[in-house]
């Protein structure tokens, strides 16, 4: 294996730039895996591109991204194996694919970017020509799985409860046979159990999205499926917190502010205390917004937080939430 300096990342031009790699196609899926880095102002944006919505699996880089510069050298950003993966499966077979993905178009190293870019997060998903979520690579069930959640999606809106129920179990037994129906709920279930739906970033990343597919291995869906499907699944009083977050990620929330939002997704999962607030931020209105300081301590992100709040409204609804805040981020 040929050894590439480390590729030293170029400033961002302007306040409203953002990277974009361009990966470069393969026929073989084992080929080395290669983008050229190119930046552009997102107030004149012409350059479509679609944004990664995925969890980073393990913390250590064990992979290599080949990066082409415009001097013909080649130099080396170091990735995980689950980014290794998804960008072999993004990667199409015949022309460069233009995506923005966490890992490689933000200076990981420089702490100064990431502050200036965390605020932009919802933005750059919004604005994206669609979100492709990696949940990981398929099992065995997988493609029974997903089959099932097509059917459960185009499922019209029955009452009662069990009523539904009964149609849930009925297309288990139908797609998995009758012997295997337990197993089948055991292997949805598990599905909802992936890490991507139970983290704390991707709540802003597919609501804000203008269109989601989730990829699971080979196999495809769109976000929409999976969140009318898991609406139905929830008559089998099997809720998870990942469940009931499918559910609700099928329009963007305009109106809910910071501290509704927290109380909202407060078991999502995050690695930073900070990342509480700055990983909803995206969602929070025009008018409710405040300044983001992502380099302050998480608790004086907190009582900034709270101090806008109260400046906005002071019912006691948001003094309630106000305590929530304080107690659960």
């Amino acid at each position: 294996m040929p050894v590439f300096n480390q590729y030293d990342y170029e400033p961002l031009g302007t306040e409203d730039a953002l990277r974009l790699i361009a990966l470069d196609p393969a026929v073989d899926e084992r080929d080395p895996l290669s983008c050229r880095i190119f930046q552009r102002r997102r107030s004149a944006q012409r350059e479509e591109y679609s944004a990664v919505s995925y969890t980073w699996g393990e913390q250590s880089p064990s992979r290599t991204l080949e990066i082409r510069c415009d001097d013909d050298d080649i130099s080396c950003v170091r990735i995980t194996s689950n980014v290794d993966a998804l960008l072999r499966r993004f990667r199409a077979r015949d022309q460069p694919c233009c995506l923005w993905i966490d890992a490689i178009c933000l200076d990981q190293t420089n702490g100064l970017e990431k502050t200036q870019q965390v605020p932009l997060m919802g933005r750059i998903y919004g604005e994206a020509k669609d979100v492709c979520i990696w949940l990981g690579a398929e099992d065995r069930m997988t493609a029974k799985v997903l089959k099932l959640l097509r059917i459960l999606s185009r499922l019209p809106e029955i009452q009662p409860q069990w009523d539904m129920a009964g149609r849930v179990v009925f297309h288990l037994n139908e797609i998995f046979d009758r012997d295997d129906a337990l197993i089948g709920l055991r292997f949805l279930h598990d599905f909802f159990l992936r890490s991507w739906l139970t983290r704390r970033w991707v709540v802003q990343e597919a609501i804000l999205a203008r269109e989601a597919t989730v990829h699971c291995g080979r196999h495809s869906i769109p976000l929409l499926s999976i969140s009318w499907a898991a609406t139905r699944f929830l008559s089998l009083e099997v809720a998870s917190y990942p469940i009931n977050m499918a559910t609700n990620l099928r329009e963007p929330n305009t109106k809910r502010g910071i501290l509704e939002l927290l109380w909202y997704f407060h078991e999502a999962e995050c690695h930073d205390p900070k990342d509480r607030i700055a990983a909803l931020f995206g969602l929070v209105p025009d008018g409710n917004r405040f300044h983001l300081d992502y380099t302050a301590h998480w608790t004086g992100l907190y009582r900034q937080v709270a101090s806008s709040a109260f400046g906005l409204d002071h019912s006691a609804t948001n003094f309630q939430l106000l305590i929530h805040l304080f107690e659960f981020g």
